[in-house]
């Protein structure tokens, strides 16, 4: 306690304490910072494009954006149109910056790209501008025309989209959504942009190869040009044949018949193919990924070389069946989709419909046999419900090495990670968020890397990496780190979701620094910097790999423990990673914030020296130079000395207060003081009375 405390009462004490102004709420006052939060563009992009909110374009728009008409302030009569896009969701800003000013006779021009201040909205988006594509879509075509002659199909259909296809390759692109909505048909073809969306989000189902079929619509990944391909020949297969009869079955019932008897063979079903398309079909229509066809190929058929290629085998691998739920089962694919959808019931049987048995004897696969057994040994009777989740997930991959990742209720590629915990994220759904996060922990997708039957692409191998990164950050649970941290790591793209700052579109650290120095004046004092986004976004973009600990402050727990401290000292970080960047606003409010922390000091003169320290730091910008003041190894610990020997000197005095305070003590000591006194007394009239008695016996 502080040598200015003054008891009151028996039990409130009130502190003494001289006022001091820091200076700190003038300076925040004062300080206006040149920098504008989500950009200075209002309803424009370049100072050239007018963005009309008040002419939406209802047939560009989808889920993720919303699509306006725009005028070129430089040519008024050019047709384009803006997607303003969604702050929840990353996007493809890849796309969207390979393919800008990219002219090409088939594709889509990119015009621009950026953040824009929108005034109906009050907030700052990303937005992406385009040409509009001439003509009609083949979507609005087929419903005059619904049967398009072959040769018309090869010419006008097949020719322009590979051309765009290999376009794209050489950007290093994938379009990931051909299908007859986003191809129009002018005086050219042309191809629809796919930068405003997630790869294949919209993808009709019947226009993704099988493996990607099985996937969540957010959780394919980033497709290849094989899915490019295959939507490709799906389109001259209904442009020449039609689709309504696979178009009336249930998505699950399709992919139950491709699995049961191939792609090829469920399309193929009453239907002759010419000599022209026999080889197309049966290329692109191919269920194994190794063999199916991609650009190469496709060029090659359109320059006219021929292949003789024989009809893709039907799926069926056993000898013998195996019965799940009812229906029996002659592939492993099958039998890994039936336990996906119907997953509470595969728990319960799968140990008695003896998989590992099959696999030996009717696929012929003993190796199989063996992992299978050892994965089934997971789910023992103690397991937990975690456990078994573990296991089934585990099995539906060593069954189906081609399949997606597939939970109880979720079916993702691991690229497809990232874009199904921001869409949990935007949405909310604990229970399936549950499950993705546990999927992570365990390490399932780099166990089913090491089983996937696919091509190892670069993008597979960077998405296993940063998922096992992902692992670290999800079991640390301080500020910068868990599921915020994964979920930025996972989605670099991703703006900052923070309620402080989502409104203005916040996508790099600099912007982030920038923008809370210039929101400082609204937000200080009483805006805590305890934000778990803030703190994971900046963590993530500095690649933050260990927790922050006030090891300067352990002798005061309270304040090495406080969570604002640290995410101050991680903002502190932060600011360090950008060269000369001064930001008094943040400085003053942290300071402000900072003051507040200071009652925690004992001592009366370090409390006083801290806070007259904190304006003139605040003034230099330096955020490190503000939290330093208090994150002060020396200062601690002369606070801490000092405390302790107040305490001692406390608990002595106390101890003789409460002597005192004793009355038989207090009569004890009255006896012993009163009869010292009475014998002073007594000697003192003996040396007066012998002084008196000596001068007459010696005549004095």
């Amino acid at each position: 306690m502080s040598p200015s405390a003054q008891g009151t009462g028996t039990d409130e004490i009130t502190l003494i304490e001289e006022h001091i102004d820091t200076g700190l709420a003038e300076l925040l006052r004062d300080y206006r910072s040149h920098y504008v939060p989500g950009g200075t563009n209002r309803d424009e992009l370049y100072d050239r494009f007018k963005i009309n909110l008040n002419q939406p374009l209802p047939q560009f728009s989808h889920e993720l954006a919303t699509a306006y008409n725009v005028t070129d302030n430089t040519n008024p009569d050019r047709q384009i149109y803006a997607m303003v896009l969604d702050n929840s969701m990353p996007y493809r800003t890849d796309a969207a910056e390979r393919l800008l000013n990219f002219q090409h006779p088939h594709l889509t021009m990119v015009l621009g790209t950026g953040t824009v201040k929108l005034s109906n909205l009050n907030e700052s988006r990303q937005v992406m501008l385009f040409d509009k594509p001439a003509g009609k879509s083949l979507a609005e075509i087929r419903q005059t025309q619904p049967r398009m002659h072959e040769h018309r199909v090869v010419d006008n259909i097949l020719q322009p989209l590979c051309k765009a296809l290999l376009a794209l390759s050489e950007k290093d692109l994938v379009h990931g959504s051909i299908n007859p909505g986003t191809v129009f048909i002018g005086q050219e073809l042309m191809l629809a942009e796919c930068a405003s969306a997630p790869c294949s989000y919209f993808q009709p189902h019947l226009y993704e190869p099988i493996e990607r079929l099985m996937c969540d619509p957010i959780g394919k990944g980033m497709g290849d040009e094989k899915a490019d391909v295959y939507a490709v020949g799906i389109l001259a297969y209904e442009l020449i044949y039609g689709l309504d009869r696979v178009k009336a079955l249930p998505k699950e019932q399709f992919i139950r018949m491709a699995l049961d008897i191939g792609i090829y063979h469920v399309l193929a079903n009453n239907i002759d193919f010419s000599d022209a398309f026999q080889d197309f079909f049966r290329g692109i229509f191919n269920d194994n990924l190794n063999e199916r066809w991609g650009l190469e190929q496709l060029s090659q058929w359109l320059a006219g070389k021929r292949f003789n290629m024989i009809v893709p085998p039907a799926p069926r691998e056993a000898s013998r069946s195996i019965a799940f739920a009812g229906t029996e089962y002659f592939s492993r694919k099958s039998l890994a989709n039936a336990f996906h959808r119907s997953y509470r019931q595969a728990l319960k049987e799968v140990k008695n419909i003896r998989i590992d048995r099959w696999c030996e004897m009717s696929l012929h696969r003993p190796e199989l046999g063996e992992k299978i057994e050892r994965i089934l040994r997971i789910g023992g009777e103690a397991s937990t419900e975690k456990n078994n989740a573990d296991m089934m997930t585990r099995l539906i991959a060593i069954l189906d090495p081609t399949g997606p990742i597939r939970t109880m209720n979720l079916a993702l590629r691991p690229e497809g990670f990232g874009l199904r915990l921001a869409d949990f994220a935007r949405q909310g759904n604990p229970m399936e968020m549950g499950q993705l996060l546990d999927a992570i922990e365990q390490d399932i997708p780099n166990y089913w890397s090491t089983l996937a039957d696919v091509t190892k692409s670069a993008e597979l191998s960077q998405s296993i990496w940063k998922l096992q990164r992902a692992r670290t950050h999800l079991k640390m649970k301080s500020l910068g780190f868990g599921f915020e941290r994964v979920l930025y790591e996972l989605n670099p793209t991703l703006p900052c979701q923070s309620p402080l700052v989502k409104q203005y579109h916040v996508t790099s650290l600099i912007d982030l620094m920038k923008s809370l120095d210039a929101l400082a004046n609204q937000m200080g004092p009483d805006a805590s910097f305890v934000d778990r986004h803030i703190t994971a976004f900046a963590a993530a973009k500095i690649d933050m790999g260990k927790e922050i600990k006030l090891n300067d402050l352990s002798m005061m727990p309270l304040l090495a423990r406080n969570p604002e401290l640290v995410a101050l000292r991680l903002l502190a970080k932060a600011q360090q990673k950008q060269d000369k960047l001064v930001l008094i606003g943040l400085c003053a409010w942290a300071g402000m914030r900072i003051e507040l922390m200071t009652n925690e000091i004992h001592n009366r003169v370090i409390r006083k020296r801290m806070k007259t320290e904190l304006k003139p730091a605040a003034s230099d910008g330096s955020l490190n130079d503000v939290v330093s003041i208090i994150v002060n190894r020396d200062a601690a610990s002369r606070d801490h000395d000092g405390f302790a020997m107040a305490i001692s000197l406390y608990a002595v005095n106390k101890h003789r207060v409460e002597r005192l305070r004793d009355r038989s003590v207090i009569n004890n000591y009255a006896k012993r003081f009163g009869g010292q006194i009475s014998t002073t007394i007594a000697y003192i009239i003996l040396c007066i009375m012998s002084y008196f008695v000596l001068s007459d016996f010696m005549g004095w």
